[in-house]
């Protein structure tokens, strides 16, 4: 009988800046298997900007599963299967090889391609998994399809006209006490504004009365630490999610 096991978790940080990733310690309580869920999957690239994102990875320890003795050597990324072109992927360690127990990650990076190339990029990332079931060896291919790079246009808030409602990026992006968030309402409505950090805690939520047609949402970030945060615009009907950098220079 073929074991596929849940041997990693994941995690998306991440910024343009750092030339490699640095592995997360701080997870090895979680369950292996998939963190946080798909549905926040990973951080959207817009179009002809750098972009980069960490997927951290921690490979279950050796354990047992029922009478069976599961003694995991390593897990190995084979390759990353579906980025957009341009997009490259190196890990930590250098050899994307995970051996049972620890830390790594894998660091996904690139130029978002032209607005003729903007739309959703699913990612394959495949693995390779070594060790043992009670003393039988396994060496077993297994992959994860959870998650989405999405390319958005840089076409630009001006063209969402024809949208009944719309958010842009936030700017400046990386912003350091206060940053401003484009929406687009063909008719006044009251909206919501959600901040998230990385591991899905709320830090910041908010309610406006916004009037027809473009307006900027100024908002005060200046308590929040440095880091990779979500915010999520919605009018109860449709729901806008994008990343946002708080940085301390």
């Amino acid at each position: 009988m073929k074991v596929i096991y849940p041997l990693i978790c994941l995690l998306f940080f991440g910024t343009l800046s750092y030339a490699q990733c640095v592995p997360d310690s701080g997870i090895t309580h979680n369950v292996p298997g998939i963190y946080p869920s798909a549905a926040i999957g990973l951080p959207h690239a817009i179009t002809g900007q750098p972009y980069s994102t960490v997927i951290q990875v921690f490979v279950r320890p050796d354990t047992t599963i029922g009478i069976f003795h599961v003694i995991i050597d390593s897990v190995n990324v084979e390759n990353v299967v579906g980025l957009p072109p341009g997009f490259t992927y190196s890990c930590t360690p250098s050899n994307c090889s995970f051996p049972g127990g620890t830390n790594g990650c894998i660091f996904l990076q690139g130029q978002a391609p032209s607005n003729q190339m903007a739309g959703t990029y699913p990612l394959v990332v495949r693995l390779k998994e070594y060790g043992t079931l009670s003393g039988t060896p396994l060496n077993q291919l297994d992959s994860s399809t959870d998650y989405s790079i999405v390319v958005d246009s840089t076409t630009g808030i001006g063209t969402l006209e024809k949208s009944n409602f719309s958010a842009g990026q936030n700017l400046p992006n990386p912003a350091k006490e206060s940053t401003i968030i484009p929406v687009m309402l063909v008719h006044p409505e009251i909206v919501s504004l959600t901040v998230s950090n990385i591991i899905g805690k709320k830090v910041i939520f908010q309610t406006y009365n916004l009037q027809k047609g473009k307006t900027n949402i100024q908002l005060d970030i200046h308590g929040l630490q440095p880091g990779i945060y979500l915010y999520t615009i919605s009018n109860g009907t449709n729901t806008i999610t994008r990343r946002m950098i708080v940085s301390n220079d």
